[in-house]
């Protein structure tokens, strides 16, 4: 039997080689598209993160009780974090008494952003000597003393776990209060480890997040988190 010539060989290997270089093409644009899908979620995964612990901080800064609606939360403490989150997104110049004045319907906007339409604040004086904001009702605003929060706690975002819909359960490690001279020994041992775990079930809407609820976690969950 007559074997095939070079040229007939050729034109087989050729076909065969493109397929080859065709299968190596595509397998490497499915690698980096693979790639890039996954740093799209972790980054994304990331700004959630950023974006959860801003939108709980005025809260967890208070150290709230374990609540399955925010309507329970008490007053005083949703007057705390509504104004705090309203600090924390407008700046309010001062007076001569060295006061920022808040607006009341700031408060009321800033608790929306926080807990959705379904809250309602008692507008009054509250807070503590050290720290007290006063009510003016006739000009419906709050007057707040130019003094600095020090030793609050501070959240940080440990998981995200997607729930039905809309709504995701978040595990929050509560950072330990630092003033000026705990954050230098803090920062002479390196980044401290959360005091506890929460669980702050959320609600997204758009690019941001509500708080809907707020749970203890479960002793096994804490115990895998907390050192020693």
């Amino acid at each position: 039997m007559a074997k095939p010539s070079n040229n007939k060989r050729r034109r087989y290997a050729a076909p065969i080689g493109g397929a080859f270089i065709l299968l190596a093409f595509v397998g490497l644009v499915a690698v980096v598209l693979t790639s890039l899908n996954l740093t799209d979620r972790l980054l994304g995964n990331e700004a959630d993160k950023e974006r959860i612990e801003d939108v709980i901080r005025p809260l967890l800064m208070w150290d709230p009780p374990p609540f399955e609606d925010p309507a329970d939360i008490s007053p005083a403490l949703m007057l705390h974090a509504s104004m705090w989150s309203a600090l924390g997104y407008t700046s309010y110049p001062f007076n001569e008494n060295q006061e920022m004045e808040v607006p009341a319907s700031d408060l009321d906007v800033a608790a929306t952003r926080l807990f959705g339409p379904g809250v309602t604040l008692q507008h009054r004086t509250f807070g503590e000597y050290e720290q007290s904001y006063y009510f003016d009702r006739v000009r419906q605003v709050y007057h707040v003393a130019a003094t600095a929060q020090l030793f609050r706690h501070s959240p940080r975002v440990i998981s995200i776990e997607r729930g039905e819909g809309a709504y995701y359960d978040v595990l929050v490690g509560y950072l330990p209060p630092q003033g000026a001279f705990t954050a230098n020994l803090q920062g002479a041992r390196g980044i401290p480890e959360p005091e506890k775990y929460m669980i702050y079930v959320m609600r997204r809407t758009g690019d941001s997040f509500q708080i809907v609820a707020l749970r203890d976690t479960p002793a096994a969950v804490g115990e895998m988190y907390m050192p020693g």
